[in-house]
């Protein structure tokens, strides 16, 4: 077992002399490369507490049961492996799966991953909605097991990403240094979706908020929550790295009046605010074509709803698809909407714009922090058919103005989501935390 009391701060370089700091900050501003920091003989021990599709993993690791619908994490599997590729970084990835048979430990790459067995016990299933026992124990027995594999391989630094669960509360319960990034804020999710879990998880978000020092946020949305619970927390800006597929489009407008969508299908993503928009616009514009790309437990509920709005034969569900194929589906498409009732930075938002695609989103949450309007995209009120109907009807009368606000998302979003970027931003956060930590120790 590695011990915890060796000094995590030399690693990064932040113990110098004066003449190796002044040359080790110059070199940090003249360099795009992330190689920032001296080279040292011991690594930087970093562990993530972190969602992860586990059955990317096969057959490194064994699988009891597979999901045809499951969270791909693409702001986890992008920024992973660059941060591992660092130099003297050792990166632990701890994820927690009702998938997997047993605890398994595996290495791909130079990522170690550990998959921490949870749900009901002897079986391969969480809990039910009717009885979340994880949710009404406060993820006593999964955040007890995080703790444990956190003890086992001693990080120098934690980074629990998303307050929806045990990853936080287990960050705080280690002791440890860690920084805490905010993804979807279940207290706001909750206003649209106030479902049983929701309501009791929201409290837990808030005692993680509240207790944690350390964050990582993307929009002026989530620095906002957590700056009204938590006034002295800091709070670094670390944006979510994207998929190099998507850097490699160059999206040109056509004469194709596709509108795309990508996202869950839950209700605050809105497609039932796209799909009446699209109703109303198939009455003077009879091409226009609607794909989602999603997945749903209950797809027949949507076709149903297609069928009532007459529009079934103009909408396309693809269910999900891998990063390749959506960025297909960007380039053969006219306009991205994503008319969200609540989002923090939406992952699909940020890829379609790094594609240089027109966008049209809603004025809510974190989406103003990527969408100037006018500018990068296009921002519509929420839970409004007709505003949207008028916003996407104008932009596919007019290719000047989708080539024009596609070229300035583009240029925006491909500095701003870029991988190599983020782990910067990721290591400069970590570096912080850690030079803070010493000086209250």
């Amino acid at each position: 077992m590695h011990s915890f009391s060796h000094d995590p701060l030399r690693k990064l370089g932040v113990i110098m002399e004066k003449s190796t700091l002044l040359e080790y900050h110059t070199c940090a501003t003249r360099c795009p490369a992330i190689e920032w920091f001296p080279t040292v003989n011991t690594p930087l021990r970093i562990a993530w507490l972190a969602p992860y599709p586990v059955q990317q993993l096969e057959p490194c690791v064994q699988i009891g049961r597979r999901l045809a619908v499951f969270q791909p994490c693409s702001w986890i599997v992008n920024l992973a492996p660059v941060l591992a590729q660092q130099p003297n970084v050792e990166l632990h990835l701890i994820t927690e799966s009702t998938l997997v048979k047993r605890h398994q430990v595996a290495r791909l790459g130079n990522i170690t991953f550990h998959i921490v067995k949870t749900g009901v016990p002897f079986t391969h299933r969480g809990y039910p909605p009717y009885f979340p026992l994880d949710v009404l124990t406060k993820f006593a027995a999964t955040t007890r097991k995080l703790v444990a594999e956190l003890n086992t391989i001693a990080p120098d630094i934690v980074h629990a990403h998303g307050t929806e669960g045990p990853y936080a509360l287990a960050a705080i319960r280690s002791g440890r240094p860690c920084l805490v990034a905010m993804q979807g804020i279940i207290a706001e999710i909750f206003k649209t979706n106030p479902c049983f879990r929701y309501r009791i998880v929201r409290h837990y978000e808030r005692f993680a908020v509240r207790t944690a020092r350390y964050f990582a946020c993307r929009t002026a949305f989530d620095s906002g929550f957590v700056r009204a619970i938590n006034p002295a927390a800091r709070i670094f800006t670390v944006q979510e790295a994207i998929h190099p597929v998507f850097f490699r489009q160059n999206w040109q407008p056509q004469d194709n009046p596709t509108v795309l969508f990508v996202g869950s299908l839950e209700k605050h993503k809105g497609l039932h605010t796209l799909l009446e928009a699209v109703a109303l616009i198939a009455r003077e514009q009879p091409r226009i074509r609607l794909k989602v790309i999603g997945g749903t437990r209950t797809p027949g509920d949507w076709m149903q709803r297609c069928r009532q709005l007459g529009i079934e034969d103009r909408v396309e569900f693809l269910g999900f698809l891998s990063p390749e194929e959506i960025a297909r589906h960007h380039l053969e498409s006219q306009l991205f909407v994503l008319p969200s009732e609540n989002d923090n930075s939406p992952n699909a938002l940020a890829e379609a714009m790094v594609s240089g695609m027109p966008v049209i989103a809603t004025n809510v949450g974190g989406i103003p922090s990527m969408v100037e309007p006018g500018v990068s995209g296009a921002l519509v009120p929420a839970r409004d058919p007709r505003a949207l109907q008028k916003e996407i009807a104008r932009l596919l009368a007019c290719p000047d103005e989708r080539a024009r606000l596609g070229q300035q998302a583009r240029t925006v979003a491909r500095i701003r989501h870029l991988p190599e970027r983020v782990a910067r931003e990721t290591m400069d956060a970590y570096k912080e935390i850690l030079n803070d930590t010493e000086k209250h120790r």
